[in-house]
């Protein structure tokens, strides 16, 4: 379920950059870029296309230096010819996007029939160049075009008549538009799956009423999660680079000044990158939105004291798999970190086998979070853990494995009482200050925000009131926001820190 995200946790996760790997799906449609806005968005984006045949004036002649594929389109039949001058000359060019949103009068405005009878011109261009061909870009529509007594609302169906009537016709993708909220992209993806072809998501954004710029981050987060992950999508852009300003409804612009991304831009870009190859080290933390597979579940912003995203919309029936491998056969323990609003409950299997059920409270909301600590066996090797919902009404953020008996969870443990100074941390150097002396040997842990460990110091010993840690040496470290967690045998701090 969605919920507004305190601002001053949405500050922080969006004004950083991790330098992670860009993912080759993610692109954005605008048509104005100036050299400094696609200097700075190329850092995360792969494409764009703006519509037409060819790309804007300002970046015409340097784009190729940014690494970001530009996808030329036909917007209608008149466009073909574009198409064809423009791919002549640029030899960098790998797809050619097919017409805009046909169905709709105000768009291209074509029927199956027309679309149909034009498909063939841009077809040879593709054969002659040897490109890849992505299908006319569809969505559901009010004033839409009609034919033979058919009025093209569902964009399905004017697909299905385009195919009916393009006879012999090359189509490599489909492109889908979409501006519905909530978690409705699954269902969306899930309709087009039916023909067969990898998918271009080549628009969305959530258009709703009463949409806010807090819950426009929550939707951009959740559904470009899904997008990046979902084995069908092979590429999509977020509408649109600049709009009606990133503080007016529906507050969806990407950029701000020249050069310089809004919050949503940031947020857009810092979204983890799916790595199919990726298994989680148990013992070790999964963060429940960094899923191998899944079906009917969905990502969101998080308002939690640590992670970014978790993962809502929970049914009977749905399920979340992720690739493990586990060091030491062995009992083990599972902290699961849950928030809901009635009892839940989930079925732990590995590789297809039911080793434990894990059972969630009613936290009183769904950004309220506890913890649950759940037994498990595990034999060491590589495996597939699968969590299936039995029984709905819970958010996931998080699971947490540790090696040997039962512990405690999160929500059991006496509060450390301690601050983090200075915080902003000018520098690398900071102090944990706590008000009382800890006899407990600690374990000191530091996580960005995407759950990734990147600063580890165990059995530490208090000597007098204060701790100091100094990440000068960790390797990869950067600005930015972290989570730092101190933990004893009884207590436990769990604080936010900035890095500048």
């Amino acid at each position: 379920m969605k919920t507004a995200v305190p601002l001053f946790l949405f500050l922080l996760t969006a004004s950083f950059s991790f330098g992670q790997v860009k993912s080759y799906k993610r692109g954005v449609g605008y048509g104005n870029h100036s050299a400094s806005d696609m200097q700075t968005a190329s850092k995360g984006i792969s494409w764009w296309y703006n519509w037409s045949p060819e790309p804007e004036y300002a970046i015409v002649t340097t784009y190729s230096g940014y690494n970001v594929d530009f996808a030329p389109q036909a917007w209608n039949g008149s466009g073909i010819n574009g198409v064809k001058l423009w791919v002549a000359q640029d030899d960098k060019v790998k797809y050619i996007l097919g017409f805009n949103e046909p169905n709709f009068k105000a768009q291209a405005g074509m029927t199956p029939t027309q679309a149909a009878a034009a498909w063939p011109q841009l077809q040879a261009i593709a054969d002659q160049y040897n490109l890849k061909l992505v299908s006319p870009a569809v969505n559901y529509c009010g004033d839409c075009v009609s034919e033979n007594g058919i009025v093209y609302t569902n964009p399905f169906k004017w697909l299905d008549d385009f195919f009916t009537a393009c006879v012999g016709c090359r189509v490599d993708y489909i492109a889908l538009h979409w501006y519905g909220g909530g978690n409705s992209m699954s269902s969306y993806i899930e309709d087009a799956r039916k023909y067969g072809k990898p998918i271009w998501v080549t628009e969305y954004a959530n258009w709703e009423t009463g949409v806010t710029a807090q819950s426009q981050k929550s939707y951009l987060a959740g559904t470009t999660n899904f997008l990046e992950r979902d084995p069908d999508v092979f590429r999509y852009s977020w509408f649109i680079g600049r709009g009606s300003g990133a503080t007016t409804y529906p507050y969806i612009d990407l950029y701000s000044g020249s050069g310089q991304m809004t919050d949503l831009g940031q947020l857009y870009l810092d979204i983890p990158v799916y790595d199919s190859t990726f298994v989680n080290a148990v013992p070790g933390k999964i963060e429940s939105e960094e899923y191998y597979r899944q079906k009917g579940v969905f990502a969101e912003l998080t308002s939690d004291t640590d992670g970014l995203m978790d993962v809502g919309y929970t049914d009977a029936g749905d399920w979340l798999k992720y690739k493990i491998s586990v060091s030491e056969t062995g009992e083990h323990q599972i902290i699961t970190r849950y928030a809901g609003t009635a009892a839940g409950r989930f079925d732990v299997y590995v590789d297809d086998v039911k080793k434990a059920t894990v059972n969630t409270t009613n936290t009183g909301g769904w950004q309220t979070w506890a913890s649950v600590v759940t037994s498990i066996n595990l034999e060491a090797g590589e495996h597939i853990l699968k969590l299936a919902v039995a029984n709905a009404g819970f958010n996931l953020n998080w699971l947490k494995f540790e090696k040997g008996a039962a512990g405690i969870a999160d929500n059991q443990l006496q509060k450390l009482k301690a601050n983090v100074y200075p915080n902003p941390i000018l520098g690398n150097k900071f102090k944990i200050v706590f008000e009382n002396s800890v006899s407990d040997d600690m374990t000191i842990q530091i996580t960005d925000l995407t759950g990734k460990i990147i600063y580890t110091q165990k059995a530490v010993k208090l000597i007098g009131k204060e701790i100091g840690i100094d990440l000068g040496n960790v390797p990869g470290i950067s600005k930015g926001i972290y989570t730092l967690l101190v933990r004893t045998k009884n207590a436990y701090l769990n604080q936010k820190i900035a890095l500048f």
